[in-house]
C-alpha cells in the first residue's frame, strides 16, 4: 500500500523537481543531472509497471492508483528533454495497459 501511494505522487513531484533542479544546478553538473533524471524516469516506469502487474484489474486497484497510472504519460516530457528514448516509449506502456484493462473490463461485463 505504501508503494502505491509513493508511485501515485511520483509523476507530479518529479516534474517540480525536474524544472526546479534544472534552473538551480551549476552548468558543470549538467551531465550528472541528466543521468539522475534518466534514473528517476526509469524507476518511476518500473514502479508503475510492477503496480500494474500486481493490480491488473481496475476494480482491484487502490483508490487513485488508476489515475496515477493513467497520467504517467507525463514522464514522456523529461524523457524527451534528457534524450532518453527508452523512457519515452516506456512511459507510454503503463497508460496503454491501463486503457486496455479498462476496455477489457467493460467488454467482459457487457
Amino acid at each position: 500500500m505504501a508503494l502505491a501511494r509513493l508511485c501515485s505522487i511520483v509523476p507530479f513531484v518529479y516534474l517540480f523537481v525536474y524544472v526546479g533542479g534544472a534552473f538551480l544546478i551549476p552548468k558543470s553538473l549538467g551531465p550528472a543531472w541528466v543521468w539522475l533524471q534518466r534514473g528517476v524516469v526509469s524507476a518511476a516506469i518500473v514502479c508503475l509497471l510492477v503496480l500494474f502487474l500486481q493490480n491488473p484489474r481496475p476494480e482491484s486497484r487502490p483508490a487513485g492508483l488508476t489515475h496515477a497510472m493513467a497520467i504517467s504519460f507525463m514522464l514522456v516530457l523529461p524523457a524527451i528533454v534528457t534524450g532518453y528514448w527508452v523512457g519515452v516509449f516506456g512511459a507510454l506502456v503503463t497508460p496503454v495497459l491501463v486503457l486496455c484493462s479498462a476496455i477489457w473490463g467493460k467488454a467482459r461485463r457487457a
